[in-house]
């Protein structure tokens, strides 16, 4: 009974009326009785034994069983029936379906005598097929034009479609060595071995074999496989220049070829870009690639909310701040942005940043303090929400808060040493030593000079990582406070 449930509850309103319609032109007592279990599944019966309570009727359970396959059947055919196809959103996924069901209506056409409409139809199929590397149904399609048409034909013809079958027939068999591997490329698993140098020379064994199938075959659907495992290779070697070269490839394939073109696709390779953009500092194109990916992404989707957040910080680093505000604004009216802890407050962060970029800093600390989930984890979010609030306190010039919360940090960091890193400390040094000097900027001691030289440059353990947790550089905003420093070492630093 369980399997007839699950069937009823995904037909459409749609296809339960034509299945009732059917039914109701009927008058025979099959029809019949297939009409009143039908009902009451669709009225909630779930059991076969309130069913066959409800039906009253004699049969066995042989013939019971029998109701209920027949009705199955039914069903299914209903489902055929409907163009469902039109209901993907991806055009290739629809055009799979609908060329099947033409390969199936040219066989009842055959089967009735009916070659001249058999042929247009199974034609219609092969053009679909063509445009969307269909192989399976290319040589279905082939071999039944050879057994129909072709026997009575000429030499020529057949040898040409014999030709084009052998050549399908190696096209898909590589097809489906891909297809085989794709299930090794999806797994976590592979994604895991990625960041393994031991792993490198199967990695890269596995990356030139799908490279030469796609330059063999020239099929889109492998290029597709390709492209994703080598960008995802490249990126977590964070080879971002090749990436970016890669990925501008497989852009142009999904936007371009109809057997992998569809706006999820496009969304995840320009997200792919754009985030290899934002790691080799190209803010400015890597924000292209995030608007394009937040907009190709279903609305109510996570990814979207993955891309909004990309591009804020790439808005950020370039200072438009007003589209920042405006994407936060977006993110956090998402409709499930609730459905997972972190989110919220985690963009209520990203909007206290830019408050306080844009010099909104009594905005800035409101949005701050609406929730204190972050403060309450231990990781690098923590330690910037701890960063950007004692920045906050410092420009108030509230020493006597400001002392407390360095305090609180140091006993933080000193109890979760792998999140005390170089620029970290120096941060919380800068800092410290600002509060000694009455928060004068200018009398920083040559010690913290140089560790916020060391963060500018961004000497090995200073760096600043565009896609992390540090949305407001702690050194920009000190060094913006010193009114004789150097600002052609300030824009070196930042274009570094």
């Amino acid at each position: 009974m369980k399997g007839l449930v699950a069937l009823v509850r995904v037909m459409r309103p749609s296809e339960k009326r034509l299945l009732l319609h059917h039914y109701l032109r009927n008058t025979n007592s099959q029809d019949k009785m297939r009409l009143k279990l039908f009902n009451l599944v669709r009225t909630g019966t779930n059991t076969d034994e309130e069913a066959r309570a409800k039906l009253n009727s004699g049969g066995s359970a042989s013939s019971y069983s029998h109701l209920k396959a027949r009705l199955k059947d039914d069903i299914l055919n209903i489902l055929l029936l409907q163009d469902t196809s039109k209901r993907f959103a991806q055009a290739n996924r629809a055009a799979e379906l609908d060329c099947r069901k033409k390969v199936a209506q040219s066989h009842l056409l055959l089967l009735r005598g009916a070659q001249v409409e058999g042929m247009k139809v199974l034609e219609a199929a092969l053009i679909s097929a063509d445009k969307f590397e269909l192989l399976a149904e290319r040589l279905q399609i082939n071999h039944l034009l050879r057994e129909k048409f072709l026997g009575a034909g000429s030499s020529i013809e057949l040898n040409e479609l014999n030709k084009k079958i052998q050549v399908d027939m190696k096209r898909y068999e590589a097809l489906l060595k891909v297809q085989e591997k794709s299930f090794i490329l999806a797994s976590p698993e592979y994604a895991a071995k990625l960041r393994k140098r031991s792993n490198d020379k199967q990695n890269l064994e596995l990356i030139e074999e799908l490279r030469n199938l796609y330059k063999k075959h020239k099929l889109a659907r492998i290029g597709f496989w390709y492209y994703m495992a080598a960008t995802e290779y490249h990126s977590a070697r964070e080879n971002f220049a090749e990436v970016v070269e890669l990925g501008l490839k497989f852009l142009k394939l999904v936007e371009k070829s109809p057997a992998v073109h569809s706006k999820t696709n496009m969304a995840g390779v320009n997200q792919t870009v754009g985030l290899a953009y934002l790691e080799l500092r190209d803010f400015d194109k890597s924000e292209n690639h995030f608007e394009q990916s937040s907009k190709l992404f279903p609305q109510s989707g996570f990814n979207r909310l993955q891309s909004l957040q990309l591009l804020v910080q790439a808005e950020a680093a370039t200072k438009n701040y007003e589209d920042a505000i405006k994407h936060i604004d977006q993110a956090l009216s998402h409709p499930r942005i609730g459905g997972r802890e972190h989110l919220v407050p985690r963009w209520l962060y990203f909007k206290s940043c830019v408050e306080f970029l844009k010099g909104e800093v009594n905005e800035s600390f409101k949005t701050l303090n609406k929730d204190s989930y972050i403060i309450r984890q231990v990781d690098e979010w923590n330690v910037q929400f701890r960063l950007l609030e004692m920045m906050q306190l410092a420009e108030f010039q509230d020493e006597e808060w400001l002392e407390f919360k360095i305090d609180s940090t140091r006993k933080f960091l000193t109890r979760h040493k792998d999140l005390a890193t170089l620029r970290v400390k120096a941060a919380v040094d800068i800092l410290s030593n600002l509060l000694r000097r009455d928060l004068d900027f200018t009398a920083l001691s040559e010690k913290n000079m140089e560790l916020l030289r060391a963060c500018l440059h961004e000497y090995s353990g200073y760096e600043w990582h565009p896609t992390g947790s540090e949305v407001v550089r702690f050194d920009l905003w000190v060094v913006s406070k010193i009114p004789d420093w150097n600002r052609d070492e300030v824009g070196q630093s930042e274009s570094e």
